[in-house]
């Protein structure tokens, strides 16, 4: 019978959560597992596992796209603009992810053709989208398109998230796409030298990051009930957060798996909501969610490294004994 082996780095993640959610259980007396919290902590988990589904693609990469909040705010303000101007509701939610999916199309494009280092291009975006958000939302007042209250419950919002995450699992985990992706962020210039379009790959996978942060602009932006300069802000880098409290590498490549990408949302959504409801201030819990972040990226990294030193011995002795 085949042994199956599970690596501490993909145990630690799980370990962590659990940590997280009894020391919050206790510290709130029971009051973060209450019905109420976990249906408010289900609102704020949506649109930083959203975020995050899109992301992933492009972290397996080993690139990153803090642009997301930024693009989702963007792309569903001129969609509500456009949607309230021809009064056709049914063309917001389209209209949203076609536009935030021209954004991710551009980052992907000027990433690729020119070598511009994604963290900046992305950065860059982020600036200017925020810049032309605030520029509207402070001329004109653009609310929700009417007829559109479902897309602002949260049964919609848990729905669009199921079948995001099915269809990103069969696309990240079962297809050769997503495994392409991974193996770019191991070693592109073995991927190259196949005959693999890694330009092509890179490109894709920011449309699909974008046309995530359209999905999460259209149920922020009804949530909220019409753009403001604050719409998804911070979004990105709490996307970014959830990606390495997962367990996924900075640097991408095979670290990088789908439940570790899900396991991380739920774990920043926790800290966030359990540092609210035991009453720590805006800047103790900004405070506590960097020292978390830090430790825990530190204590993934370790674990990675003796995973790998026990691969390479598992090698050496393999050859030895041949």
């Amino acid at each position: 019978m085949k042994k199956i082996k599970v690596n501490s780095i993909d145990i630690i993640p799980v370990l962590i959560l659990v940590i997280l959610v009894v020391i919050f259980a206790i510290l709130s007396g029971g009051l973060s597992l209450s019905s109420y919290n976990i249906g408010k902590l289900i609102i704020q988990l949506v649109p930083i596992m959203l975020g995050s589904l899109g992301v992933i693609f492009v972290v397996s990469l080993g690139s990153t796209d803090i642009s997301i909040g930024a693009n989702a705010a963007m792309a569903a303000t001129l969609a509500a603009m456009v949607t309230l101007k021809t009064g056709q509701s049914l063309i917001f939610f389209p209209l949203t992810v076609v536009i935030s999916s021209l954004i991710g199309l551009l980052i992907g494009t000027i990433a690729t053709k020119f070598k511009v280092g994604t963290f900046i291009l992305t950065l860059a975006m982020l600036i200017g989208c925020r810049g032309f958000l605030n520029y509207v939302v402070s001329s004109v007042k653009i609310t929700t398109p009417k007829g559109l209250k479902l897309l602002a419950t949260t049964p919609f919002a848990l729905a669009v998230l199921i079948v995001s995450i099915a269809i990103v699992y069969y696309v990240f985990e079962k297809t050769k796409f997503g495994y392409y992706c991974k193996c770019v962020g191991e070693n592109e210039r073995t991927i190259r030298s196949v005959g693999i379009n890694v330009d092509k790959i890179r490109v894709t996978c920011f449309v699909i990051s974008g046309f995530f942060a359209g999905v999460v602009g259209v149920t922020q932006l009804c949530r909220v009930g019409g753009a403001t300069n604050t719409l998804c802000n911070m979004l990105e880098m709490r996307v970014q957060m959830a990606i390495f409290l997962g367990g996924i590498l900075t640097t991408g490549g095979f670290s990088a798996k789908l439940y570790k990408a899900i396991i991380g949302s739920i774990t920043i959504t926790i800290i966030e909501n359990g540092l609210t409801i035991c009453g720590a201030s805006s800047q103790v819990s900004e405070a506590v969610e960097g020292i978390l972040l830090v430790a825990i990226l530190v204590i993934t990294i370790y674990f990675n490294r003796v995973a790998e030193k026990k691969v390479e011995q598992e090698v050496v002795e393999e050859l030895i004994s041949m």
